[in-house]
């Protein structure tokens, strides 16, 4: 009859090999599809120590059942969950950042602001409408403001060249950045609200 602790042994033995695999994943860490279970561990303690992180550990909360089976509870090198990462991802994307922002794209030269989306798996959509050249600045969520650095548009320019051995001025397309964005100190607590209580007066909170 087969021994149900050895079986039990087994199991979790797989179940923790599939957990430091997925670690793995998360940490860029390359592994054989047949590597054994104390092999990818020194592998996650390696990259661990590698990167910095503090190598705290803690061992798998064992059973009953695998008490005889010490070694499948041996200590793991301490790394974020999944939910985890999603939670750090999400408040890093959503974290607010004080801009001014100014527009250099001639076709907007008469707009006062823009109505921005963006989003991602872990934030969802956001939508924000920003204003140019907020005397004030203007709070846009982290992932909003990486957008924004990112943006580009076309302009045209006169560029001399020459055409059938003669030189002649053509208009090309090249692309600029679409905003100039200053990064301001964030307000105090106390400018916080005397910055609301006047955007309150002049019906300017969005």
């Amino acid at each position: 009859m087969t021994d149900t602790t050895e079986d039990n042994g087994a199991a979790l033995a797989q179940d923790e090999l599939a957990t430091l695999k997925a670690r793995a994943d998360m940490l860029g860490v390359t592994y054989h599809p047949k590597i054994g279970l104390e092999t990818l561990r020194e592998k996650i303690n390696a990259a661990v120590t590698a990167e910095g992180i503090p190598k705290e550990v803690a061992a798998p909360v064992a059973s009953a059942s695998v008490a005889a089976a010490p070694s499948l509870a041996a200590p793991v090198a301490a790394v974020e969950t999944e939910n985890q990462m999603k939670r750090r991802l999400k408040n890093d994307a959503t974290r607010l950042v004080r801009i001014r922002l100014s527009c250099m794209n001639p076709a907007k030269k008469e707009w006062q602001g823009e109505v921005f989306t963006v989003g991602n798996s872990v934030v969802g959509s956001i939508t924000k409408f920003v204003p140019f050249e907020a005397e004030d600045g203007y709070h846009v969520p982290h992932i909003l403001y990486e957008t924004l650095v990112a943006r580009q548009c076309q302009v045209f320019v006169n560029v001399k060249q020459e055409v059938a051995g003669r030189i002649v001025t053509v208009r090309k397309g090249k692309l600029i950045r679409e905003f100039a964005i200053e990064v301001l100190p964030q307000l105090t607590e106390g400018e916080l609200k005397d910055l609301a209580a006047r955007q309150a007066a002049t019906h300017a909170i969005d």
